[in-house]
């Protein structure tokens, strides 16, 4: 089974978060073993594991893939749904970029369905080892990319965690966090407040019903971090 291969390949770890008494399990890389592979496929233009694509490395993620770890946005994200359970309870839910899936998999105790997407298969196959953990039977995965959404999604509530990281992307996140709104879905969207972040929100912020703010403290780092609840 490829999961098997992965578990093997990426020396993959459980790390538990707690959120309201809820225990959830995520399935993570270790970074060293996410390290090893990115070197060696460098080295070779063929993957070591049949069925597993390479990796594809954004700047600034210290030679590893985006979805490989878990981010202060998707923690604060947690604390949110977790304080603010309403939002999504007995709900169609969905992420978009869901990484190794946390929110996603908080989320599904509480709303009737999840999808989380991403657009790594390898992100897919752990989020969905990871809900397979927690005995969790309405979270459901899709490979997806933001830059080709299908029509016919549109979720009653949507989930972005650390999105708005890239400039180049913004007018795609922008336009397609517009139409869903068009169409009735509720935006949740958690973003380090870093700089770059200003001209991403500046045209969503007319639209914010709730925002609330957190301070991350993770892996010796300390992220501030903000939560918006955007509607039309």
């Amino acid at each position: 089974m490829i999961i098997n291969k992965l578990i093997t390949l990426y020396q993959l770890h459980t790390q538990t978060f707690y959120y309201n008494g809820l225990s959830i399990h995520v399935l993570v890389p270790e970074q060293s073993a996410i390290h090893q592979q990115y070197i060696q496929q460098k080295q070779s233009t063929e993957t070591s594991i049949e069925c597993i694509p390479p990796f594809s490395f954004g700047e600034g993620t210290g030679m590893r893939p985006y979805f490989a770890r878990i981010w202060p946005a998707s923690i604060a994200l947690c604390q949110f749904l977790a304080a603010n359970e309403q939002l999504i309870k007995n709900k169609m839910v969905a992420e978009i970029a869901a990484g190794l899936g946390l929110p996603s998999l908080l989320a599904a105790h509480y709303a009737k369905e999840v999808s989380a997407s991403d657009y790594h298969p390898q992100a897919i196959q752990i989020i969905a080892e990871s809900a397979s953990l927690n005995q969790l039977k309405n979270l459901h995965t899709t490979l997806l990319d933001w830059t080709n959404v299908p029509d016919t999604f549109a979720p009653e509530v949507l989930l972005l965690s650390d999105v708005n990281y890239s400039p180049e992307a913004f007018p795609v996140l922008q336009q397609l966090i517009q139409n869903l709104m068009n169409k009735g879905t509720l935006i949740i969207l958690s973003t380090p407040q870093r700089l770059v972040a200003k001209s991403f929100l500046m045209p969503l912020l007319p639209h914010c019903i709730q925002q609330e703010n957190y301070t991350i403290q993770y892996e010796g780092s300390t992220t501030e971090t903000s939560v918006f609840v955007l509607s039309q």
